[in-house]
């Protein structure tokens, strides 16, 4: 590295002085003025050595040397002069720099003699030209002098003292260094002519030059004709060559750098400021101010006086680097080694950063005060300028700016955008930062949208996005962060804004990078199917609301797929009860006001092959009834469709187990059939064999049994009904019919009732929006409704039900209105998916007041129903808790008139003979308080009287109930604690009937509670001994039966204990489920009470319904608390009953199969996933000896399971990958890690070959069981021993290594497109799933840095390829993905091991961006050395000495980067050494 300088350094005389150079940032009338006047201007010598230097005037731009003159200084002197006597020379023009002409600009000029004031000293100064042009070295100065006149000036006596004859060199001698003056040779007296001899005295003296022939004459002849010569040219420039390079060797700089910083002293505050102060002045040069600067400026106090005293930044920074230059160099100085010096600066310059930063948040901190703006735009200048010069440690300062921007509260947010942006560029170069400052923005950006004042922080979101989008469009890599991403995709996709297509084509691909990514052992988002699926069993648990059918709408575009879902799942067999239909019946409604076709999407369903697998018949005809009532569903238009399809020929097609395509037509209502319609039914049907008679007989045989079950409401029958005397049972009504008789015995009801009930105020059926109705009539009784109720009930005519309610709802009766709120109660999801529930609670509720006005006391019958109806329905808290105060009220006013306790009237009910219940009564009613002992006495004396009762009259249990009832009212916590007592000692008597007999009562009048029945009658509670009798088959029948109720309760109290189970099972079913399995516990237990009825229960429907809902509910809880108990109890009679249930939830109409893994894997759908994740919990039990103590490669389940999975696989099956989801976690990870290592063991290696029919077949196996993996990969993240994890990590890195160099090494070009195409998918893939595999230890570590170099190769190897097709893009693009998911996460010290492996190819951007790595700019700089290699000894004469160059790293210390080191210029005082440059003197 060589280079010239353009002017040889000044020759200097011993009272010349160094010159001050002037700033960079001086004007030029700065640089050519006064040098006094410049130079007294409040400058401060803090060594007070006044005569130690002399300023005077430098013209040009060189920093490498500074010309001076005697002259010079003797003008200076004289437009300068000091205050004496002798001071009054006339003037002098200034002297230009020697080695140049004289030019137009360095006299006075004379075209201004006006006299202007000098700013010292009051003196007078000429105006000075400023040219700043470049001049050329070694020209004569011009002879010619500007005779202008100086300024007018006072006039000054001459010295005319005698003094010493000083020789001075003439004003316009040309100077040709180093050679001095032309034509000037001043006398010593030491010359040689000065020595006399004889030849001088007679000759003279002269130079006797050396030459071989006499100049007597003209050198033409001699040198024209070697010019005229051919090669005269050439010897013409040989010899200025050899001059230029005589001039090159004398002019080279060799002398040692003489540089270094400037001292620093001690001095005096007062001192201090005024160099501080002079410092910020920047008319003083720096030169000047460096001779020594003051001590105790440094770090955080530098800063704040730069920013007090307004310091220039160029000379804020140059102080910096004064002070740092000085610290780092004691580091060097105290002798230690070289690693602990470059700690220590390290730790200086990290220490300096945080200054920095404080310095920064400091200023920050005072937003909103006075000067803001002019002192936080200084701060920020000065910290970039430290930053751009590379002085900071840029890692530390560049983590502190983005932690600062993640953590900024919204008002500063502004600011510190600000401050980031001026580092935007910097920041995106590493991955780290990058990063961070995309996920920093999306969260601000988020906070924004959710903030109160949103609307108010518009114009901050504004920013935010142009910000993002911005650096999505120049840096996409930084927004590859799975997890960032989900979070925040619904801002990015909606809320930045998709007008541009760039743009939006940048975000799609953004996102499917990302989706890549998410399969990483994290739970996978749910299909659309699934989350309708879970939105609508979430109807079982709440009621169904408005918005439900609005969300079902928007789970996906596929609207096709919407109807084909709702339509299995209300039609399922795995979905019990009824509200599933009018639910879906509801959505399917509201989605014909989107504008769905409703009739098209049912015709497809009903001609695929999923309407005959899996369907509950009866639910699907009863859905699309209801859908024909409403006229969604279009009859004409089913018929064209069944006659386009062929007709009906035979009469298996309208068979009860026909096609649902067919039967279809047996089942839809014909009341709003038009006549040809009618007719076009009755046609097709007859051809089919259906006979159209029989129905109608069948219609009217019903009608009339119904008919003689309703005495009280005979007006307007047909006398042919009243007629028939028919022998119909209950149970042809609730099966062995078709939907369309149930509709038309739906409508004959309603209308029925609506007759009964007519009045002009009776509003329009159906219309529940209007307001409640006032007054009506009593013209149905209790007994009547109850039976009418429990016909629309047993046809399964909810919808009609709900239109008898409204009608009903007008009467007068108290305990018909009662009635209608405990219909309500037991089936609220099922009215609250019609739509009726609302209406009819309100019309109740308006009833209650009414009837309150009009009568004094309030039926407590029906403000007790009323009441447990509000209490279910949440957005009805406020009027539940009003009507239970009136509850309260109500039952305390018939004894508000008496004044007296109830023990004052206790003789009575020893003493008197009168009826037991009249007593009791008369008691309860003779006081409106009770003390604890009264409370008690009556109630042993009542329960004695009820144990009595039970083998006598029921009559006389029921009087018992309602007066317990009664005595609740006055003390019910005490009450509870005695009936809770009385429950446990009854647990214990065997003399005593069951419990729904003895229980059933007061659960239904209100006094026990159900809970409380079930708690005391725990073995583990009650007895503490298993040897008792068990009751809870009694308890399981108390809670399920609705037959065999006691003969003590009427029809209605019977009603309101199936609502108390409902509560029961809806408020608790963690103690129901602990019923059920201590039932099924007790099933061999010698001490059991099961008995043929026990049995009937556990058969029975509604049981099998039971636990289908308690599995819907919580599949979790069912297997923990139910199965997993029971299959680990020693019981074999109870593992038989479990899994023979189990199996009834998946074996539909075939019960006798056994499921077997392969019959599991075919059952599975969406539908039944939480019955098979039952059944696989039963198969799978997590016993010790098979999960722990045997390897699990000797567990017959798990390699069945395993065999039929792949079978699945390879057969094409897609059922298996719901099944494997459910799996316990410990499982999944046993089938996973089998299948690991046998899908790495299929990968090809360099070293082994094999065949094309071997390699393709080895895909195959690959892409099977990396099926099997990516469905187990929830288990990653389960707890695995380090070993195994580190031991997959390892094998993943090997493989990675082995298909690199296959890539590398490989000559075949079939075998690099098999490893792009099929191998690395595969391979990519997996290491993608197990990103959790690399733990955070440090061999997890280890083999995470491992891997990401491996990528990184296989990239550069991937990116060597051409051409470059878009299989290969995408390729690369999911190779540089998964390297940066690995990459964020890896240590620091494991990073900077990566790039010093990378170090060669870390110039690609992309790698230098994947590992955070910006090279240091001045890393390239390298110092040439020049090596004498000496011959061998013994070399003869020919072999001489060889040179070889020799390149060593050169480190550029930027501290030491000083303009103005020393106010004294040397010839190598640069803080960069001129030799290194080769430099000469100009």
């Amino acid at each position: 590295m060589t280079s010239s300088l353009g002017r040889q350094a000044p020759q200097r005389s011993l009272s010349s002085n160094a010159l001050q150079r002037p700033p960079p940032n001086r004007t030029l009338s700065a640089q050519f003025s006064s040098p006094t006047r410049r130079g007294n201007e409040g400058f401060t010598d803090l060594t007070f050595d006044t005569d130690a230097v002399r300023y005077g005037t430098r013209v040009g731009t060189s920093r490498l040397r500074v010309e001076i003159s005697k002259d010079s200084k003797v003008s200076e002197m004289v437009e300068s002069p000091k205050p004496t006597p002798d001071a009054t020379s006339p003037w002098r023009p200034s002297i230009p720099p020697r080695g140049r002409p004289q030019l137009h600009f360095d006299v006075p000029s004379v075209s201004n003699p006006s006299p202007r004031p000098a700013q010292d000293g009051g003196q007078n100064e000429v105006t000075i030209k400023p040219m700043p042009l470049p001049t050329r070295p070694g020209q004569h100065a011009s002879l010619f002098v500007d005779k202008s006149r100086a300024a007018p000036s006072t006039a000054v006596k001459k010295d005319v003292r005698p003094k010493a004859y000083i020789l001075e060199v003439p004003a316009v001698a040309p100077r040709y260094p180093p050679n001095g003056h032309a034509d000037f040779f001043p006398w010593t007296g030491n010359h040689p002519e000065d020595q006399f001899s004889e030849p001088v005295i007679r000759q003279g003296y002269f130079d006797k030059a050396q030459m071989t022939q006499n100049e007597m004459g003209s050198a033409k002849p001699s040198i024209f004709p070697a010019l005229k010569h051919k090669s005269g040219l050439q010897t013409m420039s040989a010899l200025f060559t050899g001059v230029l390079a005589q001039r090159r060797a004398h002019g080279q700089i060799t002398s040692a750098s003489t540089f270094k910083p400037p001292p620093r002293v001690t001095v005096t505050d007062t001192k201090r400021e005024m160099w501080l102060k002079d410092l910020a002045n920047p008319t003083i040069s720096l030169r000047r101010l460096s001779r020594s600067i003051p001590h105790g400026i440094r770090g955080k106090v530098l800063l704040d006086q730069s920013l007090s005293k307004n310091i220039p930044i160029e000379r804020a920074v140059w102080l910096a680097k004064c002070v740092g230059a000085n610290e780092l160099r004691s580091f060097r100085r105290k002798g230690v080694s070289g690693t602990f010096a470059m700690g220590g600066e390290a730790k200086w310059i990290r220490d300096f950063t945080v200054c920095v930063e404080q310095f920064v948040e400091s200023i920050l901190a005072t937003c909103g005060e006075k000067d803001f703006k002019p002192r936080i735009g200084y701060a920020i200048r000065l910290a970039t300028y430290f930053h751009a010069e590379h002085l900071l440690d840029r890692e530390h300062y560049m983590d502190w700016m983005v932690s600062s921007l993640e953590n900024s509260p919204q008002a500063k947010l502004p600011m510190w955008l600000l401050i980031t942006q001026v580092y935007w560029k910097d920041l995106l170069k590493y991955r780290k930062y990058g990063r961070r400052l995309a996920a920093a923005l999306l969260n601000q950006l988020a906070e924004t949208f959710d903030h109160p004042d949103h609307d108010i922080l518009a114009p901050l979101s504004d920013r935010l996005r142009d910000l993002l989008k911005g650096i999505m469009i120049s840096n996409p890599d930084s927004f590859v962060n799975p997890k960032v991403w989900v979070k925040h995709r619904n801002i990015i996709m909606n809320g930045l804004g998709l007008d541009d297509e760039r743009f939006v084509s940048i975000i799609t691909t953004l996102d499917r990078r990302n989706s890549r990514l998410e399969a990483t052992g994290t739970e996978k988002t749910l299909s659309a199917r699934r989350r309708l699926l879970h939105i609508l069993d979430a109807t079982f648990i709440r009621p169904l609301t408005n918005e439900t059918a609005q969300q079902c709408w928007e789970v996906d575009e596929d609207k096709a797929m919407l109807f084909r879902t709702i339509l299995e799942w209300s039609s399922s067999s795995y979905r019990p009860g009824h509200a599933k239909i009018y639910v879906a019946a509801r959505i399917i409604r509201s989605w014909a006001n989107f504008g769905a076709d409703v009739t098209g999407a049912i015709l497809d369903f009903i001609d695929s092959s999923v309407c005959e697998s899996g369907r509950n018949r009866a639910a699907f005809y009863h859905l699309i009834s209801e859908l024909a009532r409403s006229e969604h569903f279009s009859t004409p238009r089913y018929l064209q469709w069944l006659i386009a399809r062929g007709g009906l020929y035979d009469i298996t097609d309208v068979a009860p187990d026909g096609p649902c395509a067919t039967r279809l037509l047996a089942e839809l209502p014909t009341h709003n059939l038009s006549e040809s319609i009618s007719e076009l039914r009755d046609t097709l049907l007859s051809r089919a064999g259906f006979l159209i008679d029989d129905e109608e007989d069948q219609v009217s045989d019903l009608m009339s049994f119904i008919n003689q079950s309703l005495p009280g409401m005979q007006a307007n029958v047909d006398d042919e009904l009243e007629a028939q005397r028919l022998d119909v049972n209950l149970f042809s009504l609730s099966s062995g019919i078709s939907r369309t008789i149930k509709s038309e015995l739906g409508l004959w009801l309603r209308q029925k009732v609506r007759l009964q009930m007519e009045q002009p105020t009776i509003p329009p059926l159906d219309d529940w929006d209007d307001s409640p109705m006032r007054g009506g009539t009593s013209a149905i009784t209790p007994s009547d409704f109850n039976t009418v109720r429990q016909y629309l009930e047993l046809i399964d005519d909810y919808s009609m039900l709900a239109d008898v309610l409204r009608v009903v709802a007008s009467s007068n009766d108290a305990e018909v209105l009662a009635s209608c709120a405990d219909t309500l109660d037991l089936h609220v999801e099922i009215f609250s998916a019609i739509g009726a529930l609302k209406g009819l609670f309100d019309i109740l509720v308006a009833r209650l007041r009414t009837l309150t006005d009009e009568v004094d006391s309030i039926p407590r019958v029906f403000l007790m129903a009323l009441s447990d109806l509000a209490s279910r329905l949440p957005e009805h808290k406020t009027v539940a808790q009003q009507l239970a105060q009136e509850l309260v009220r109500s039952d305390r006013k018939t004894a508000a008139d008496a004044c007296s306790p109830v023990s004052d009237h206790m003789a009575l009910v020893q003493t008197s003979e009168m009826d037991f219940t009249d007593e009791i009564e008369k008691v309860l009613a003779s006081g409106n308080s009770m003390d604890q002992a009264t409370l008690e006495r009556l109630f042993q004396r009542i329960a004695l009287r009820l144990e009595d009762a039970w083998e006598k009259i029921p009559e006389q249990q029921r009087s018992c109930g309602l007066l317990l009832t009664r005595l609740r009212t006055f003390d019910a916590q005490q009450f509870d604690v005695l009936m809770t007592t009385w429950i446990k000692r009854l647990a214990l008597s065997q003399n005593r009937p069951t419990m729904m007999q003895a229980f059933g009562p007061l659960i239904s009048f209100g006094c026990l509670a159900l809970r409380d029945v079930i708690l005391s009658s725990n073995p583990t509670e009650a007895m503490g001994s298993s040897q008792f009798p068990s009751t809870s088959h009694e308890v399981l029948e108390l809670m399920v039966a609705s037959v065999g109720l006691p003969a003590a309760l009427t029809i209605e109290e019977g009603y309101r204990l199936r609502i108390k189970q409902a509560h029961m099972l809806k408020d608790n079913p963690a103690e129901v489920v602990d019923v059920i399995r201590r039932v099924f516990g007790e099933t061999s237990s010698p001490y059991g009470r099961s008995s043929s009825s026990d049995a009937g229960i556990l058969q029975s429907e509604s049981f099998h319904e039971l636990l289908q809902t308690l599995v819907l509910w919580d599949t979790h809880r069912f297997i923990d608390n139910l199965v997993m108990p029971l299959l680990q109890s020693s019981a074999p009679k109870a593992v038989v009953a479990i899994n023979s249930c189990i199996d009834k939830f998946l074996l539909v109409g075939d019960e006798t199969a056994i499921i077997t893994t392969e019959v599991l894997l075919n059952l599975a759908d969406d539908l039944s996933l939480p019955f098979c994740q039952v059944k696989l919990a039963s198969m799978f039990k997590r016993d010790e000896t098979i999960m722990e103590g045997v390897d699990y490669g000797q567990a017959e389940g798990l390699e069945a399971f395993d065999r039929a999975i792949e079978s699945a696989v390879a057969a094409g099956k897609t059922t298996w990958a719901s099944i494997v989801p459910l799996l316990d976690p410990s499982i999944a990870q046993r089938l996973r890690q089998r299948a690991e290592a046998r899908f790495l063991a299929l990968f090809p290696s360099p070293r082994a070959t094999s065949s094309e029919d071997s390699m393709h077949n080895r895909i195959v196996h690959a892409e099977n069981l990396l099926h099997i993996i990516d469905a187990t990969a929830y288990s990653v993240s389960a707890t695995t021993t380090s070993a195994g994890t580190n031991n997959l990590a390892c094998d993943m890195v090997a493989t990675l290594n082995g298909l690199w160099l296959l890539l590398a090494n490989s000559q075949s070009r079939e075998i690099k497109d098999t490893i792009m195409s099929k191998w690395l998918p595969l391979l990519l893939s997996f290491t993608t799933i197990h990103i959790y595999s690399f733990e955070a230890t440090k061999a997890g570590h280890e083999s995470r840095a491992k891997a990401i170099l491996g990528l990184a190769a296989i990239y550069l190897q991937l990116q060597a390829l051409e051409p470059a097709t878009d299989e290969t893009k995408s390729l690369i693009e999911q190779t540089f993905d998964l390297a940066l998911c690995l990459v964020d996460v890896l240590p620091e010290d494991m990073r900077q091991q990566c790039i010093r492996s990378l170090r060669d190819t870390a110039a690609s951007p992309r790698i230098s961006y994947l590992f955070s790595y910006a090279p240091n700019p001045t890393e390239w700089l390298v110092l040439s050395q020049k090596e004498r290699i000496l011959p061998p000894p013994g070399a003869g004469a020919a072999e001489r000495t060889v040179e070889k160059e020799k390149l060593a790293p050169f480190s550029l210390r930027r501290w030491e980067m000083l303009g103005e080191p020393t106010p004294n210029v040397g010839e190598n005082d640069t803080s960069l050494s001129l030799t290194l440059f080769g430099a000469r003197r100009g």
